[in-house]
This record gives C-alpha cells, structure tokens and sequence, in this order.
C-alpha cells in the first residue's frame, strides 16, 4: 500500500485532516436537499487503480489532459432521473450523468439508465498535481458506515486484451450500404440536406473485461480527447475517450466548438499536413461542416447575449483521425439553465444530421440499433460550473462483450466505401489487443 493511500486510510479512519463545510440548502427543481461536505487534502496517487478497487457503484472517470485534470467518484449520495436544474444555492456540488440519444427500442443497453444524474458519495478531483477527497452527506444520512467500505489495496491496473473471439457489425456492410443509398435518395428529393449514420461493431472476448483498465490503455492516446467511464456494476460501463464538447459552462460563460468532417491521421508529418489540406478543401466536408457551424450558430443566437466564432476553420486532431473544427463561445441570458443548452445544441448535425427533426425521424426507421449514451450529452452540471462531451469514440461493455460505435455525416457525394473505412477508422483507438 503507497503512502498516499495509507495516509487516506488514516485520515479517514481517525478523521484526521478532514475540513467540514458549513451544511447548506441545494434546491434543485426536482428537490431540495441539505448538503453537508468534508474534505480531505491528499497526495498523488494512481486515481484509476483506486476507483477499480471500489466495491461501490456508480464508478465515474473524467480526465482532461488540456486541462490536467482528472476525476474519479464513486458511491452515490442522490441520484436524479432528470437532468438538474439548480434553482437556489451559493455553490453546489457536481452532478454526473448522461442522457439517451433517442427514446431505446430494445433492452441492449441492461442496467445503464436512459437518463441519470449522481451526487457520488465520494468524489477525488486531482488538479495540476494536487488531491482532494470530498465525501458528500444528504440531508441527515449518516455516511460511516458506507465510509468504511471505502478499499485501500489497489490492484494492477496493467491487464493484458486478448485477441477477440468473434467480431460482428450492426447492421453489417450490405444493409448498412442500402441504409445508405436509400439516405442518398431520400437528400436528392431535398427532404434533409444531411444524415448521420452509426453502425455498431461487437467483440466477444474468453474473460469478462476490465473497464477501467481499458481506461488504462486509453490514457495518454490522444490529448484533445475527455476520457470518460461510467461503470455501473462490475460487469457493465459506458467508456470512451472523445475529443468532441457539446459545450462548456463557467457561470453564465459558454464555450461550444463545431466538429465535423474526417481523415485519418497520416504516418508521417509530410502526409499528416497533406491529408489537412485534403481536408480543408473538401467540397463534400466542407458543406457538411458549414451544416454543423450554422446549426450552433442559430441556436446560440437565441440563448446568448453575444457570442463569438474565428474567421477561418481550423483542425483538431486525435491520435488516430483528425477533423475540421470551430470553437464558439458567448454570455448566456439571465435564466438560461443547462437543460436549455441541452435541448438547443443536442444533437448537433454532426451526430444527427439537418433539418435535425426530419434527419433523426429517418436515422430511427433505418438504423436497427440503439444508441443508447452513444452520441449523447454526458459530464457533470453544478451551479457554477458544467461540462457535457458528446459520447464518441465509446465504448458499451457488458462482461465479455465490447461494443463499439461510430457514425458518418451522409451528404451528396458520399461514397459507401469510403464512409465505411471511416467508421472502422474512429473505432480504431480501441483495437488495444493490436498493441
């Protein structure tokens, strides 16, 4: 056991260290609630091997390389059904979760829920090199005995993928290339100008998967990404690593970025800066990334005061793909709340397409899948402060199967092939067992 950890265990135990903050009233428009918080100071130490050894659920993971942060929780105080609207508090805590993209069809999605948000019972935000521990207490709840379930000894995280022993697509390449036509078809008779189309590819492996030691090898892999778990029992977690934000909120600050169109990153620096070029004078990618500018644009109108976008288009690159990208940012007006931005900038045409009503009436009669958190808002909302990624680059385990999603924009001219290699292409930060 490191001393980081020992020194948590005492702390804890004797309650040593620990800063109490004045108990406070949280109303929320769902309910309110009196909020008591401790804190506890700590040393560095490995926060995913910690949170694999937790015997409490949800675990949630965030971590930020931009902004060298990372967050780890686990346990749950309160949970909502709903997304929070925070009505009357001086600060409040943060609140994680996620919603669907669509209403489900099916039952492929078990025990993740189709819209949550949690109050952790443990929360460890490490920041720039410095740890805090904050255990979260409702109402008059007592909190020790749920305390002293808390696992000081940290496995190893560095688990070996083995090769998987089946592989298949949903819906795989011949229906997913009718799915396509007919979408051409359907863009040709001007009833939308763009579709997303998402396929899902399911691996089958001997054991039952790590979760967060699919984190694990995650980490590092690509530095503009958010790396996300959501495990929700030992056999079932939501994870990914994606470089896209639905937006970003400090008080009434919003920052939001337009991303759409692919290439894959180049084996070189010489190809690399060639496949940009490509990129930037795309005529097929550029109409579909001016789709998704304009969409944001006009529903940031309506929620900003101002708001404020650059000249130009820029790239944004992950280690394995890069894409064209549009950072926005703006003052919101009095009284806008988070489940406003979510119902305005959800989804964007880069996930569902444009008109957005008419794209998603027709991504639900063709695909044959649910996609569940894929796609969708996920993150933390306080008072202060929110943060919700769009759920690409994702991952549903459940025991031994790993399935993976990705979608492409479908406008005039796209071409099956081609969009096919870019759904395997998105995916491909995941083929861990190839390394």
């Amino acid at each position: 056991m490191s001393k980081s950890i020992l020194a948590l265990k005492d702390c804890i135990e004797k309650k040593k260290n620990v800063i109490c903050l004045k108990r406070k009233k949280v109303i929320l428009k769902e309910k309110s609630f009196f909020l008591t918080s401790f804190k506890i100071p700590l040393f560095s130490f490995d926060l995913l091997s910690f949170l694999k050894a937790q015997i409490l659920y949800p675990k949630i993971y965030f971590e930020l390389p931009l902004k060298d942060l990372k967050i780890g929780a686990f346990g749950t105080a309160l949970r909502l059904d709903t997304v929070p609207s925070l009505i009357s508090s001086d600060s409040s805590p943060r609140f994680y979760g996620g919603i669907d993209f669509f209403k489900r069809k099916e039952k492929t999605w078990g025990e993740i829920p189709s819209c949550s948000y949690f109050l952790p019972l443990i929360e460890i935000e490490a920041k720039k090199g410095s740890f805090v521990l904050t255990m979260h207490q409702v109402d008059d709840e007592k909190i020790d005995q749920k305390i002293t379930q808390i696992i000081f000894e940290l496995p190893p995280l560095k688990e070996p993928l083995k090769t998987p022993t089946k592989k298949a697509f949903f819906p795989p390449y011949d229906s997913w290339k009718k799915n396509l036509e007919k979408t051409l078809l359907s863009i040709q008779k001007k009833e939308f100008d763009k579709v997303v189309l998402a396929r899902s590819c399911s691996f089958q492996f001997e054991k039952r998967l790590s979760p967060l030691g699919i984190c694990k090898k995650l980490q590092g892999k690509s530095p503009t990404s958010t790396l996300f778990a959501f495990q929700f029992s030992p056999e079932i977690a939501f994870i990914g690593a994606s470089p896209e934000i639905l937006y970003e909120r400090d008080l009434n600050k919003i920052k939001t970025a337009a991303i759409a169109g692919t290439r894959k990153r180049g084996k070189t620096e010489n190809e690399d800066q060639k496949l940009q070029e490509e990129l930037l004078k795309n005529d097929k990618e550029l109409r579909e990334f001016q789709i998704v500018k304009e969409e944001i644009e006009k529903h940031l109108t309506k929620l900003c005061t101002d708001f404020s976008m650059p000249s130009q288009n820029q790239i944004i690159q992950t280690k394995t793909v890069q894409h064209l990208f549009c950072p926005f940012k703006g003052n919101l007006k009095e009284g806008v709340q988070d489940i406003d931005l979510l119902k305005a900038l959800h989804p964007t045409p880069a996930l569902g397409g444009y008109p957005r009503e008419k794209a998603l009436s027709h991504i639900q009669q063709v695909e044959t899948f649910d996609r569940g958190w894929y796609g969708a808002p996920i993150g933390w909302i306080s008072k202060e402060h929110a943060n919700q990624i769009v759920a690409i680059r994702s991952a549903l385990i459940q025991s031994n199967h790993l399935t993976l999603f990705s979608g492409t924009g479908i406008v005039i001219g796209s071409d099956p092939e081609r969009e096919w290699q870019e759904l395997e292409d998105k995916i491909s930060q995941f083929f861990l067992w190839r390394t």
